[in-house]
């Protein structure tokens, strides 16, 4: 227990800050809320930059790392779009009156900022504490592949409001899709 404990007092204190941030977005995610286009697409994009960021800092700038990285964001993205995950968005539509997307309460994202957040926590303190594991190259393409993937995950849920938000029944036995400016698609 102690050595935990001096373990932790080593972490920055902005470590410990933004795992609070990460758990009150989180809660706020686990409810309904309505949200503006920007704010959909900003929060996946700040996670691929911190998973993109994970990479570089801990293991350098290596074509193959960020190769690793990109397909892992593209396995994200397609994860995202399997039936499962699908669900986790069912409901979701854009509302014209209030401008806004209305998007269903879910654990989804909690899951996917705090594995994403634990992972760099736990790959830092692990080359903290045997910085030679910096060159280990199953390790560096490992965490790679597995930062794209959380990363591409969180902005493949947001893909998928936005698209599935756009399809408006109508009073046929048609569906047209209309833009969020209230335009109509064909479908």
């Amino acid at each position: 227990m102690q050595a935990l404990s001096s373990i932790a007092s080593l972490v920055p204190t902005w470590v410990w800050a933004l795992l609070a941030l990460l758990l009150a977005l989180g809660l706020r995610q686990s409810r309904d809320q309505y949200l503006p286009r920007g704010r959909l697409v900003l929060l996946p994009l700040i996670w691929l930059a911190y998973g993109l960021w994970g990479v570089r800092s801990s293991f350098g700038h290596e074509f193959a790392l960020m190769l690793a990285w990109a397909l892992g964001l593209l396995l994200g993205l397609q994860l995202m779009r399997l039936p499962a995950f699908a669900r986790v968005v069912a409901g979701s539509h854009f509302d014209a009156q209030r401008g806004r997307y209305f998007v269903p309460g879910s654990w989804l994202p909690m899951v996917l900022m705090l594995a994403l957040f634990c992972a760099k926590f736990a790959l830092g303190m692990s080359l903290a504490m045997q910085p030679a594991l910096a060159q280990d190259a199953n390790l560096a393409l490992s965490f790679s592949v597995l930062f794209g993937t959380l990363s591409g995950a969180l902005l493949g849920r947001s893909r998928t409001i936005l698209r599935s938000s756009i399809v408006v029944p109508t009073s046929t036995h048609s569906a047209k899709a209309a833009s969020p400016q209230g335009q109509v698609l064909p479908a």
